[in-house]
């Protein structure tokens, strides 16, 4: 009885430009996804990264969701590069080692070094708070299915595609739909 009492006199949170934004942000994700699976009509029906990062980037002001987008976006670049070496390495390791236990010991030494590596050039391409991300994105890029019939590679891209369309619907948004008013410098 308390939690209601609690509930009631408290005043409940409103619904307001930023989460109305998010919403429409996360459907132009779906509807740019769509366009691309015109063309790609085996791709996932719904794309999961983008509606993550088109939240994820709904930001106060369109400067930052358009810087805070273009760090996310270099960052994902890191890893993604960093990542399909680590993975094209993996893959080597696993046309020539059968032994599942051996096999498991050198994939996560490779996600280790890997994350060692991309967190190391996040920071050296000053991506600020993002170098976590670079990592997050090396790793999507390395576990994964082995008996699965996805092209790794393929998939690995795509989910850089999906991290685009997400930042790139997040600014669309934030710059088009209930604009926020520019902030006036302190003099």
């Amino acid at each position: 009885m308390k939690e209601v009492e609690i509930l009631v006199g408290n005043k409940l949170p409103r619904i307001g430009k930023r989460k109305i934004k998010s919403v429409i942000a996360v459907v132009l994700a779906f509807v740019i996804w769509q366009l691309f699976r015109i063309i790609f009509p085996q791709f996932d029906i719904h794309p999961l990264f983008a509606y993550i990062y088109a939240v994820i980037e709904m930001r106060e002001s369109v400067e930052k969701t358009k810087n805070f987008g273009l760090l996310r976006i270099k960052a994902t670049l890191i890893g993604l590069t960093i990542g399909l070496c680590v993975l094209y390495i993996s893959v080597l390791a696993g046309n020539h080692i059968t032994n599942l236990s051996i096999l498991a010991i050198v994939d996560i030494t490779l996600i280790g070094i890997g994350v060692l590596i991309t967190l190391w050039f996040a920071e050296l391409f000053n991506c600020k708070n993002f170098c976590g991300i670079a990592a997050i994105i090396l790793i999507i890029c390395l576990v994964r299915d082995r008996n699965s019939n996805t092209n790794i590679y393929l998939y690995a891209i795509l989910r850089v595609v999906q991290t685009l369309i997400g930042v790139a619907s997040a600014w669309l948004v934030n710059n088009f739909v209930y604009r926020y008013p520019k902030k006036k410098k302190k003099k």
